[in-house]
């Protein structure tokens, strides 16, 4: 079914489906009935996100920031995260923490997932590729769509195994930040796989202003989106 006001299509179910048309490039996000990120961004809509690797069979890549070792100061440990992985969206995943316990790490199959967005990127035209500064705009080769998805995939894959890190919450030192790439969070892998490889191509928000962070519901609101579908949990959604 669709939303007559939005067009996007619109489903329900217990486990989220992959809509029609879906690409390498393409991106989704979720909304969780509790999450680190709805902690500290209770105004915000969207809690996690990831970004479509392939299609058959579907991959996603994210940096999901599971738990691998709780912090304790009494212990002098400090507490690490799953960083950057890329995993099958509708199969199982488990993972293993430091300490041998195992978990599931498939965030999109988690019983708390309330909805799932899914997005298209929005590119400009011409659509032209990252070059160095130094080179005029015009100058920058012209690329299609298509080879256009795929560098932003590739370079995300670029990171696959890179750390985790929301370090806005845990110390004044902001490594986080949109101009960090040594560290990630979910939404920062997705808007730096594509302003680092196409030209004005940022899934950032611009209202009321641009910030630091570049957070899922910046990845909703950039006029280089366009969301297409939204599945709905019916666990939290009964019709």
């Amino acid at each position: 079914m669709s939303s007559p006001d939005s067009g996007i299509s619109e489903t329900t179910g217990k486990k989220p489906d992959v809509p029609e048309g879906v690409k390498i490039g393409d991106f989704l996000v979720g909304r969780y009935t509790a999450s680190d990120w709805s902690r500290f961004f209770p105004w915000e809509n969207w809690d996690h996100a990831a970004l479509i690797t392939s299609v058959h069979p579907l991959k996603v890549i994210e940096a999901g920031g599971i738990i691998l070792r709780k912090e304790d100061k009494k212990n002098g440990t400090k507490e690490v995260r799953e960083g950057v992985v890329e995993y099958d969206f509708l199969r199982p995943r488990t993972i293993r923490t430091l300490g041998g316990e195992e978990k599931p790490g498939n965030l999109w199959l988690m019983d708390n997932l309330k909805e799932v967005l899914w997005l298209h990127p929005m590119f400009p035209d011409p659509l032209r590729e990252i070059d160095h500064w130094t080179t005029p705009w015009r100058k920058r080769k012209v690329i299609t769509e298509a080879r256009a998805r795929q560098r932003a995939a590739t370079y995300a894959r670029s990171q696959l195994g890179e750390p985790f890190k929301l370090s806005m919450f845990k110390s004044t030192k902001l490594s986080a930040s949109k101009w960090d790439e040594k560290e990630w969070y979910c939404s920062l892998l997705i808007f730096k796989a594509y302003s680092q490889t196409v030209t004005n191509m940022s899934l950032e928000s611009y209202e009321p202003y641009a910030g630091f962070f570049v957070t899922p519901e910046d990845l909703v609101q950039s006029r280089r989106s366009s969301a297409y579908h939204h599945w709905f949990n019916e666990k939290y959604f009964p019709q």
